[in-house]
């Protein structure tokens, strides 16, 4: 699989531009804040159908813009294809042409294309591109909230499995109609009886939904155990552990419905004096473990940093055992980041395994490969890309 053409139009800071990239090895060098990032942030777009970071399409167009477009021509095992997001932001009441119409609270139109025919479901969309991103944040999936473990695990199953992303997209549907619910009965005393029904629904959404994640984590756990072992010489041995609503682990086998019912059934009174939903996925987490220690709490930075490497290269397997063909790989300023060996080992695998790469760097990194003939560099400046020849 890879990005053979990228077209941006209004996209961040791009105005216009439509760019061949190379099947392996594509390299962005540029000073800080020219455009690298959202470069790889449009290209992630197509895969997963929203931005990586936690901004809304509205704050994705070009400044003084009402609309943006991305689209990409590509290349996977059924052949080619054309898949484009265009986005149209509202348009403020009394605002005229040229002026900015950015509507933060709405938000705005977005149309969906494959071959220039209209998608209605994301199901048919996701798959399409599938990519892997590696970024200086990603640190955070270690470090940061359980948010950002969840996330990890959504973005990869959505990639490969589109009926989940439709499965979460409705339990988000769910749980805020239940939080509205449990509020009014809160305020008014009022409503029980229409409980019952909407535990039902998320009952039954909670309970599918970490069903997928445990299958999903059974298959990349052990990946990532082999990774994380080849980067140190089998010194490490790391581990992820699912623990429902942050307090219970859950493996494959264990009666999930019948956890969840008792969950449920246990706050429920203390969900009606709060006015809020308090067990289900959303609040679910992923621990991991690093010789049998919770590497948030006990890791160093440098493991830190090899634990995600390992997490990353995972995902590229993942992704080659789910779907048949390894997925584009994009690295945002983390070659730096790496030390010697980490690094030799990361641009080994890419190079064997001959995987469609976009790195963004401040420097020309071109020299750390031995084969040139598959690399193509780009200067990037004020949204601009001109490749060196």
């Amino acid at each position: 699989m890879y990005l053979e053409k990228l077209h941006l139009t209004n996209y961040r800071n791009y105005e216009k531009l439509s760019k061949n990239f190379s099947s392996q090895i594509n390299i962005l060098v540029g000073a800080n804040a020219q455009g690298k990032t959202n470069l790889l942030e449009a290209i992630y777009y197509l895969a997963i159908g929203k931005a990586y970071r936690a901004v809304r399409d509205i704050q994705l167009t070009r400044w003084e813009q009402n609309h943006f477009i991305i689209s990409g021509e590509i290349q996977n095992k059924m052949g080619s294809c054309n898949v484009a997001v265009f986005f149209q932001q509202p348009a403020e009441s009394g605002g005229s042409a040229g002026q900015n119409t950015r509507v933060m609270g709405s938000k705005g139109r977005k149309e969906i294309k494959i071959n220039g025919l209209k998608v209605r479901k994301m199901a048919d969309f996701l798959g399409n591109l599938t990519a892997v991103l590696f970024a200086p944040e990603d640190l955070n999936i270690v470090k940061g909230a359980p948010i950002e473990r969840r996330r990890l695990l959504d973005n990869d199953i959505s990639q490969v499995s589109p009926s989940y992303y439709a499965q979460l997209q409705q339990y988000q549907k769910v749980l805020i109609q239940r939080n509205h619910l449990l509020k009014r009965i809160h305020e008014r005393e009022k409503g029980l009886d229409e409980l019952e029904i909407w535990d039902l629904q998320f009952l039954k959404l909670s309970e599918e939904i970490i069903q997928k994640r445990l299958q999903v984590l059974e298959k990349l756990s052990p990946l990532t155990r082999l990774m994380q072992r080849k980067l140190t010489k089998g010194k490490e041995n790391l581990e992820f552990k699912y623990y429902f609503n942050r307090k219970r682990e859950l493996k494959i086998g264990n009666p999930i419905k019948e956890i969840l019912v008792q969950e449920m059934e246990q706050v429920k009174k203390e969900e009606i004096a709060r006015g809020m939903t308090l067990w289900g996925p959303h609040r679910d987490d992923l621990i991991i473990s690093l010789n049998s220690l919770d590497l948030k709490l006990y890791g160093s930075q440098g493991q830190h940093r090899t634990a995600v490497l390992a997490i990353k290269l995972a995902e590229l397997e993942f992704f080659k055992s789910e779907s048949g063909e390894y997925p584009i790989l994009l690295l945002d300023d983390v070659l730096s980041e790496l030390d010697l060996e980490r690094r030799e080992h990361l641009i080994k695998i890419i190079q064997e395994k001959m995987i469609q790469c976009f790195i963004t760097t401040t420097e020309d990194l071109s020299f750390l490969w031995n084969d040139h003939s598959k690399i193509a560099s780009y200067h990037v400046e004020k949204g601009t890309l001109q490749e060196y020849v």
